[in-house]
């Protein structure tokens, strides 16, 4: 069994040939960083830019009003003009004056009220978490009161109460009454991190607990805390606009809601002034619009995989759609045929092709295990197989065929492919508790999945769900138990059980066995053996361990940057790698037999598939390479009945 990963460098013995990469430390200050993300990003331009124009409105009103928005020294009701751009109103104010003074009012409502309403979620929301006990059911049942209150009717009778009162007063009634919704947010992020490691660790240093949340909880949850602040904006806006317009704001005031309060009173749209009305209602739609764009815009930034990218299709040439093929018929026939396969990723900084060009074949009944370093592309090749590509893992093929007993799975619509999916081919995930739900028991998600796929009935689904669970070795009385209360490897050999309710043709394995101990991996891959003779079922098996499946797989497939570097039978590769990355991984695991060897590893690092290099992409880190290694792309050669991507079999073709 391997006790070190694939690519491990514990010792280099031979150098890289060749220079080594330039890698350029750049370094930017955090307002270039925020001001690239947000310039990428068109949602948070857009808020950025209509933001922009309110602050600088509400920044400098003197200068670009022409008037006084309070002077009534016009004739009342005028229509739209060069000198008044909306017009007058009943009073004989310019209405655009009005608009653009009106602006800093309703600004500093918006941003004061979402900064007291974020303080204090922030303080009873992290509070609450952190601390627990009696601390945080006293601050959970405060916030809990404050949900369940109908705010609205609270605030319209305070605000009745203190009626004309000003500014301050309808900052604090909103702010206290507006933060209760982000403090539940954030005491749940909080509890998720309560346990984490470096929290542990900042307590093991003797740091205080007000420490640790301002300087540890705080900062991971920067994201969060600005979507409270920027929601809790929003709501000042609408709120404070809505209780101004029924009249419950000092109406001497500049603002937007005010200026609403008067066009109503004077029946504005009806009486051939309606930008009195109107531009005020736009500019509050405006403001709100901006800080909901910027909200969005933040998630997307602080979380990339939020992003929603669009492959630049026209990079790619467009395959004409081959002849259809003939129907599979014969047993002996392959049950999977993989050709030209090409998957690609949308970044920022254009399409990453993570699968290129890959081709192999899967007899049935054959297992073949695929290996590689992280990131060399197999778990997006099994995704690819099995058409899951698309959010949360936003890629997309972008060239070839999966032919699965006979029909191309990438022309499938996804109706057609519900039913191939899990009756005739099913995928084992890389971690069973994220896998299989938390709050369902194992008999309930064999049963959605039998649902889904049969008319079988209840008797026969529990019939069926316990003799698979024997099949597995697991007794059928955990059947109705929760994943928690199963181990690691029980959890797996669940997940096996299911993806064999209807004994498919191919089950898909994205390393099944990496989150368990060495007994438990060498006790999984026996019984996966087992299954896959007793019923005759393909298998597609990923790992980082050549180690584990050198003595169950029937030919294994070394990938290296999205590419097939080697693909030959188990026995021949293990016994005669022909690829100088098939030979550095067996020379980064030790031989439990024989004579201490000193193990060499592989030096440097895998490509980037955003720039991969020229030529075989292997060559920078190859001990043999030559100047014909990078001089053109390298094809597959066949040596032997096996295949390899390197010129130094080029003769032997």
């Amino acid at each position: 069994m391997s006790t070190s990963s694939l690519g491990a460098t514990d010792e280099l013995a031979v150098p890289p040939v060749g220079p080594a990469p330039v890698v350029a430390e750049i370094r930017h200050g955090r307002w270039g960083d925020i001001w690239r993300a947000i310039s990428r990003n068109r949602k948070a331009l857009v808020g950025v830019l209509v933001m922009l124009l309110f602050v600088v409105l509400a920044i400098f009103p003197g200068q670009i009003a022409p008037y006084d928005g309070q002077a009534e020294i016009f004739q009342p009701a005028l229509p739209p003009s060069w000198h008044h751009l909306f017009g007058t109103t009943a009073y004989g104010q310019d209405i655009f004056s009005q608009v653009v003074w009106g602006t800093r009012l309703s600004l500093v409502i918006a941003l004061a009220v979402g900064a007291l309403a974020t303080g204090l979620a922030v303080l009873v929301g992290v509070s609450a978490g952190y601390l627990g006990g009696g601390t945080d059911g006293f601050l959970s049942l405060v916030t809990d009161v404050i949900l369940v209150l109908p705010i609205f009717p609270l605030i319209i009778v305070i605000a009745a109460y203190e009626k004309n009162a000003g500014l301050l007063t309808l900052v604090v009634v909103l702010g206290v009454l507006g933060w209760s919704y982000g403090a539940r947010q954030l005491r749940s992020q909080t509890l998720s991190l309560r346990r984490r490691d470096f929290l542990e660790s900042a307590l093991v240093r003797g740091e205080r607990k007000s420490y640790v949340i301002l300087h540890e909880i705080l900062p991971t949850m920067t994201s969060l805390i600005v979507a409270t602040f920027l929601g809790a904006a929003i709501y000042a806006v609408l709120t404070a606009a809505g209780l101004q317009f029924i009249g419950l704001g000092d109406p001497n005031s500049q603002s937007w809601g005010t200026m609403l309060y008067w066009a109503q009173n004077n029946e504005a749209l009806f009486a051939g002034m309606p930008l009195w009305a109107i531009a005020p209602g736009v500019c509050i739609a405006l403001l709100g619009a901006a800080f909901a764009l910027l909200n969005y815009a933040f998630d997307e930034i602080s979380s990339p995989a939020l992003r929603v990218r669009k492959l630049e299709r026209a990079r790619f040439p467009k395959a004409e759609p081959p002849p259809p093929s003939e129907p599979v018929v014969a047993v002996d026939k392959a049950v999977l045929k993989v050709e030209n396969l090409s998957v690609a990723y949308a970044t920022d900084g254009g399409p990453v092709i993570a699968v290129d060009h890959v081709d192999l074949e899967l007899a049935r009944g054959e297992f073949l295990a695929i290996v590689g370093e992280s990131g060399c592309g197999k778990s997006t090749l099994l995704y690819a197989i099995a058409r899951l590509l698309g959010s949360p893992l936003p890629g997309e093929i972008v060239g070839g065929r999966v032919l699965f007993q006979g029909r191309d799975l990438v022309l499938l619509e996804e109706r057609e492919l519900r039913r191939v999916r899990w009756r005739d081919l099913s995928v084992v995930m890389q971690s069973a508790m994220n896998a299989l739900n938390p709050v369902l028991t194992v008999a309930e998600q064999m049963r959605d999945a039998c649902e889904a796929h049969s008319n079988m009935s209840k008797k026969e689904i529990e019939a069926r769900s316990r003799e698979l669970l024997k099949l597995v070795s697991i007794d059928p009385v955990h059947l109705h138990s929760y994943p928690h209360q199963l181990s690691g490897g029980m959890r797996q050999r669940a997940m096996i059980a299911m993806a064999l309710l209807f004994t498919p043709d191919l089950v898909i394995m994205d390393e099944p066995t990496s989150a368990l101990d060495v007994v438990a991996q060498r006790s999984l891959m026996v019984q996966i053996k087992e299954l896959q003779e007793q019923l005759g079922f393909a298998v597609i098996f990923v790992t980082h361990d050549m180690s584990l499946v050198s003595h169950f797989s029937d030919r294994l497939l070394v990938m290296y940057a999205g590419q097939v570097a080697e693909l030959a039978e188990t026995r021949d590769l293990f016994d005669r790698p022909l690829h100088p990355y098939s030979q550095g991984l067996l020379g980064a695991f030790p031989s439990l037999q024989g004579p201490k060897v000193r193990l060499v590893g592989i030096p440097g690092s895998p490509p980037d598939l955003a720039s991969p290099p020229a030529g075989c992409r292997f060559a920078p880190r190859c001990p043999r390479a030559e100047a014909r290694c990078t001089a053109a792309e390298v094809p597959l050669y066949s040596v032997n009945g096996s295949l390899v991507r390197c010129v130094l079999h080029e003769r032997a073709q």
